[in-house]
């Protein structure tokens, strides 16, 4: 089985370091990094290092590459790559997809499916997850996770059963889970990461100093009432249990954390994820008269700041 991870960033080197550890002396299984740059040279020349909490371990995949001639058709493509990345590579590593193989994106977004359906030409089985972890790039070949639970969910709805992909990944000390209704856990994600990353860009504050804020706590929980009511849009049910499971959930990251929109504006980048965290919700609200003014407000403040 040859199995991909593209982007090996905070989130695929998360997935991908403890999956060339388990499998390094299995010779029925390739693990393959498709990244670039400085990226790709360093993990070829040294490793992919991680470190988790005190544990630091460096980790050998079988190939790191961008070079679709070389990675060949993979059985199993793991996306780990930016929202906005996600056509552009689809595209460009079209070559090592056939009918048979297996797309897991973790993007923070609720449409991934739709949009690499719209990427490729070719047919492939489309999966749809999420990942729930703060890990972020030490330097070029060196990730740290630094907060939350790193459990992944994904699945599908209709068609082939696909717990077997769970197991590989629990064999390789993965916390993943496969579900039939993952539209609500894509949702369920959606309702804590977009209102999340939208108050800390605009407000310019760490996770920590959110929670410590009534004020914002409150602004915050009304954004989270906005994306509900957006859900219900698309036939997805969201609860104020799941609000208020969202509202807990800020206690599990470390108070200097930082969503990845806040980091993308603090260092000025060319690309941000605003459009699928904070554009998404206020272009569909807006188009069918759902209020999103606390999603508003928040954007003119990010605008200002990018």
């Amino acid at each position: 089985m040859k199995i991909g991870i593209l982007g090996m960033g905070g989130i695929g080197s998360f997935v991908g370091a403890p999956l060339t550890r388990h499998f390094k002396d299995d010779a029925d299984t390739e693990i393959i990094f498709i990244c670039r740059g400085t990226t790709k040279e360093v993990i070829q020349q040294n490793g992919l290092t991680f470190t988790s909490g005190d544990n630091t371990y460096t980790s050998f995949p079988d190939l790191t590459s961008d070079q679709p001639d070389d990675i060949g058709i993979l059985d199993i493509l793991i996306i780990a790559t930016k929202s906005y990345d996600l056509k552009n590579a689809l595209r460009q590593f079209e070559e090592c997809i056939n009918e048979q193989t297996i797309l897991l994106p973790l993007q923070n977004v609720v449409n991934a499916k739709e949009l690499i359906q719209e990427s490729l030409d070719k047919k492939a089985i489309v999966l749809e997850g999420c990942i729930y972890v703060a890990s972020n790039i030490e330097k070029a070949g060196h990730v740290k996770h630094l907060g939350g639970p790193g459990k992944i969910f994904f699945g599908n709805k209709e068609g082939q059963n696909f717990q077997w992909v769970e197991d590989l990944c629990k064999k390789a000390g993965i916390d993943a889970n496969y579900s039939r209704d993952i539209k609500l856990i894509l949702w369920k994600k959606y309702l804590f990461v977009s209102p999340l990353a939208a108050i800390t860009a605009a407000c310019d504050i760490t996770f920590g100093e959110l929670r410590d804020d009534k004020k914002l706590m409150q602004r915050f929980e009304r954004m989270m009432n906005e994306v509900k009511n957006v859900a219900a849009l698309f036939n997805v049910k969201l609860s104020q249990k799941h609000i208020q499971d969202s509202l807990n959930m800020i206690k599990n990251f470390p108070y200097r954390a930082k969503s990845s929109l806040q980091l993308d504006v603090e260092n000025q980048a060319q690309q941000t994820e605003k459009s699928y965290l904070v554009d998404y919700i206020i272009h569909n609200g807006s188009q069918n008269d759902v209020d999103v003014s606390v999603y508003q407000t928040m954007n003119t403040k990010l605008q200002q700041r990018m």
